[in-house]
């Protein structure tokens, strides 16, 4: 155990210094529509540019990475900051509203302002634990001023841009982002790609049954959370991701399995994951030799936090796998 424990402190220390030190990639996507992607499976955001101004999707949390997201929004544009879009309340989407002030409106769901609010310490003690304690120095909490509680259509400057609720998944509050002209979605965290999902505030039962709903959507681009951009197959892998582990858990405990015995055993749907981390750590070079730490977090996270909420015990999100 304290072998596991010694792993998660070593990943998380070196987790601030893996993403601060990788610079993000802007990548056109279509029009006027960008993905400030993030290295080493770091937080995405986007930006969609047009005649009227900007429309910033997610901020970043870490000050810098904030900072450059508005850098190469006037690297691309001098056209003003319109609306802000918050996909979900956790720092590393949020934290660096305070930095677009400017716009119009800052947009989100009902329950991510609300988590926002009353998660306050816990969602600021959780942003620290990864980016460091020095990380939230001059931070100053910047609210959604304006929430929708299941649809909401932007028109701005010959853009259609439409915001979607479609259940809970991975918080309360999740919403889409999606350009219908253009065929693109941003999925916040209810996609990853390459990584495995956070499940510290999820649903995961709701959150299948999210990505059915979000499979009636015709786009040909999908920008998720963290990882790069793909397309449908993005959300398929997830999805079949989350049904195992459930399938397994569920297996686990109907056999009687207790939470130590779960422990010992593992799960086999993170097999794959520990391959991933291998091949990642065959590829790596130079600077990039340090990726693969982000792997045994979150599968020890996750296993953990599976087998926790197998047994019925409910998290911050109130998730059981039962059901």
């Amino acid at each position: 155990m304290l072998k596991h424990v010694g792993l998660i402190l070593f990943s998380v220390l070196l987790l601030e210094s893996l993403v601060l030190s990788a610079e993000p990639e802007v990548v056109k996507l279509a029009e006027g529509v960008y993905g400030f992607i993030g290295k080493e499976g770091a937080a995405n955001s986007g930006f969609v540019v047009t005649e009227e101004g900007v429309i910033v999707i997610d901020t970043q949390g870490p000050k810098d990475l904030a900072l450059r997201l508005k850098k190469k929004i006037r690297e691309t544009t001098d056209k003003p900051i319109l609306y802000v879009i918050n996909t979900h309340f956790h720092g590393d989407h949020t934290y660096g509203n305070q930095y677009f002030k400017e716009a119009k409106e800052i947009i989100a769901h009902e329950n991510t302002k609300k988590n926002l609010i009353e998660k306050d310490k816990e969602n600021r003690d959780q942003f620290k634990r990864f980016f460091g304690e020095k990380s939230l120095e001059g931070f100053e909490l910047t609210l959604p001023t304006k929430t929708i509680k299941d649809t909401f259509t932007l028109q701005a400057g010959g853009k259609t841009i439409k915001l979607a609720y479609l259940g809970k998944g991975h918080t309360d509050g999740d919403i889409i982002i999606y350009l219908p002209a253009e065929r693109v979605i941003f999925g916040g965290d209810l996609l990853y790609k390459d990584r495995l999902p956070w499940l510290g505030d999820a649903y995961i039962s709701e959150w299948i049954e999210t990505l059915d709903k979000l499979k009636v959507f015709d786009a040909g681009i999908y920008v998720p959370g963290h990882g790069g951009v793909g397309d449908f197959d993005i959300l398929l892998n997830l999805q079949h991701y989350l049904i195992d582990l459930q399938s397994e858990v569920k297996q686990y405990i109907k056999n009687g399995k207790t939470i130590d015995e779960m422990k010992k055993i593992g799960l086999s749907i993170m097999n794959g994951f520990h391959s991933m981390q291998r091949r990642h750590t065959e590829s790596s070079q130079g600077g990039n030799r340090r990726r693969p730490l982000y792997f045994p977090h979150l599968l020890y996270h996750n296993k953990l936090q599976i087998i926790r909420l197998g047994h019925g015990q409910e998290d911050g999100g109130g998730l059981s796998v039962l059901h």
